[in-house]
């Protein structure tokens, strides 16, 4: 009976597998792998480093899965069986909740390289009255749906919710954007040069070379390792991915509903 309770509860999953080099398995001539449950886990990870090619990979961590380990290199996440013997690549879905596991580790990876942007380094326009949910919004200052999301922005303050701008200048720094970008990273009322910069505002953007418009070429690459594509890009709190505009009415609906 045991062995049938498990056998269904693994079941209950499914691991959706990248392409086969990426799915390993010991030889016979291979050095023993360590359990991972014993102090030796250094030694797992040395020897993930040498079969999988990559410098860095994370320690391994529990699963919700008896005797299944996730761990991750760079952007992609594995899960270690049979005390490491194995390794998988893909997402994982436990079929019963439909929840795929993978996708929520993916967003907390996301939601924690955003954080760490210093708020000062960001364009903020905070909610009125109390905060009740906060969106990250990668922007350009040349792209057209980005200017109508930024008309709609009181509207998202007024219900609560905190916009915080990242710049993300589409083509890099040969982007149409990106001197209007660093233009409103460099103003000293950033809230008022974005309205400008997206032609909503009247008035004049100033100097573009400052070491805050440095934050520009960092927002950029930080877009394309938690992959930004197109803008606006919008991320909210749990780092759940929005691409492109969205009237503000289905979006504050959207946010505050998962509260």
């Amino acid at each position: 009976m045991p062995m049938i309770k498990n056998t269904t509860r693994l079941l209950s999953f499914i691991l959706i597998l990248a392409i086969s080099p990426f799915v390993i398995a010991q030889d016979p001539v291979s050095e023993v792998l360590p359990k991972i449950k014993s102090e030796s886990s250094s030694d797992l990870t040395r020897l993930l480093k040498l079969r999988l090619g990559v410098d860095s990979i994370e320690e391994p961590t529990e699963t919700s899965i008896e005797g299944v380990y996730q761990t991750r290199f760079g952007d992609k996440f594995a899960y270690l069986i049979d005390n490491g013997r194995f390794v998988l690549i893909g997402d994982l879905i436990d079929l019963e909740t439909a929840i795929n596991l993978t996708e929520a580790s993916r967003r907390d990876l996301i939601i924690n390289k955003i954080n760490d942007v210093a708020l000062d380094d960001m364009v903020i326009f905070p909610a009125v009255s109390e905060e009740k949910s906060v969106i990250n919004v990668f922007t350009d200052v040349s792209c057209g749906y980005c200017s109508k999301l930024h008309e709609e922005v009181n509207y998202l303050q007024e219900a609560g919710i905190t916009v915080r701008y990242l710049p993300f200048p589409r083509g890099g720094n040969q982007g149409p954007g990106y001197t209007g970008l660093k233009q409103v990273w460099c103003a000293e009322n950033k809230q008022l040069a974005m309205g400008i910069a997206k032609g909503i505002t009247n008035g004049d953007l100033g100097n573009a070379n400052c070491s805050k418009g440095d934050m520009v070429d960092r927002g950029y690459n930080l877009g394309n390792a938690i992959g930004v594509t197109g803008t606006p890009a919008l991320y909210l709190s749990d780092g759940e991915k929005i691409n492109g505009y969205m009237p503000h009415e289905s979006l504050i609906s959207k946010i505050l509903g998962k509260i």
